[in-house]
């Protein structure tokens, strides 16, 4: 089967980022002539995403609501809501600007290889974004989140690479939730994990490490597919539920996904690891932020122990 533009479903969950969709709305608009369509999920507390929906005037671009703000519930449901003639889900975040070749360039890969499920493009990471030698060293060591030369492996439950450079395409286990493109099909054997409730860090990763699982050779990021993540600011999390989340999340991830002896090992490895690095930046930088982080990490750390055998069950959002 040789895929087309029209065969393209694009799926935005949004929670009140009016602003933020417009903009990306914009940027899609030069696509939107070709592509199925366009479904926004509304999971906001106004009406204001919904306004700007029906002012717009598209038979293209649908509304969906969706009452319980939740990336995976929204993302499960514009799959749920999407044509029938629609053979690819394409999911970009709100806060989102492709460039023109885009769509192009991911369907080069679909028709190119019949093993490939998911391609998503290749976001860069701004400089400032980027750790210190040193701190990359050590995440290295230790299997902690880090940037390599066209790679995007997970090494443990809290240790994804990602290109720093990607000059190439590539096999990857995961693709980043802000860009990536799957294959209808793969809907009918796995959904998006719906016990990460409400704001998450980890239901792109377990979705697309899952799908991995299944086909090895079966997720592509390409360098060809550009795009910028404009990173809003709008409806983040406050620091010490962000720090639960983030903790509880790669608990969940580690038991669900990498339960065996090796991986438990690498898990009890990497948080000793995490563990020097958190306090050698609350030692080097006495000041109230680290102080709190610190804080946050430890009160995180020892909810998650004690409450284990809860997280492994599934329930993700009781703290």
């Amino acid at each position: 089967m040789i895929y087309e533009i029209k065969d393209i479903s694009v799926v935005i969950p949004t929670y009140n980022r009016k602003e933020d969709l417009k903009i990306t709305l914009k940027n899609l608009s030069k696509s939107l002539k070709n592509l199925n369509e366009i479904i926004v999920v509304d999971q906001s507390k106004n009406q204001e995403t919904k306004n700007l929906i029906e002012s717009l005037n598209s038979k293209k671009i649908r509304y969906v609501f969706s009452k319980t703000p939740s990336i995976t519930i929204a993302r499960n449901l514009g799959v749920k809501k999407s044509s029938k003639d629609s053979k690819i889900i394409c999911f970009i975040d709100d806060d989102v600007s492709i460039e023109e070749d885009y769509f192009k360039e991911v369907l080069k890969v679909f028709n190119s290889n019949k093993l490939v499920k998911a391609v998503a493009g290749y976001v860069n990471i701004p400089e400032n974004e980027k750790e210190s030698q040193i701190e990359n060293m050590l995440r290295r060591l230790f299997f902690i989140s880090f940037k390599e030369v066209n790679g995007a492996r997970i090494l443990s439950s809290y240790g994804n690479t990602y290109p720093s450079v990607l000059n190439k395409e590539i096999n990857s286990h995961w693709l980043p939730g802000v860009n990536m493109c799957y294959l209808k099909s793969v809907f009918n054997e796995q959904k998006f994990d719906e016990a990460l409730l409400g704001y998450t860090i980890a239901e792109d990763i377990d979705f697309s490490y899952r799908l991995y699982k299944k086909y090895p050779l079966g997720l592509i990021i390409t360098p060809k597919a550009k795009l910028i993540h404009r990173v809003s600011n709008i409806e983040r999390e406050e620091k010490k539920r962000i720090s639960y989340i983030n903790q509880v999340d790669h608990f969940y991830f580690q038991f669900k996904n990498l339960n065996n002896f090796t991986h438990i090992l690498k898990f009890l490895w990497s948080l000793y690891g995490i563990t020097i690095l958190r306090s050698l930046n609350f030692i080097f930088n006495l000041n109230n932020k680290s102080k709190l982080k610190f804080v946050y990490y430890l009160e995180s750390l020892y909810y998650s122990i004690i409450n284990i055998k809860k997280i492994k069950k599934g329930k993700v959002r009781n703290f």
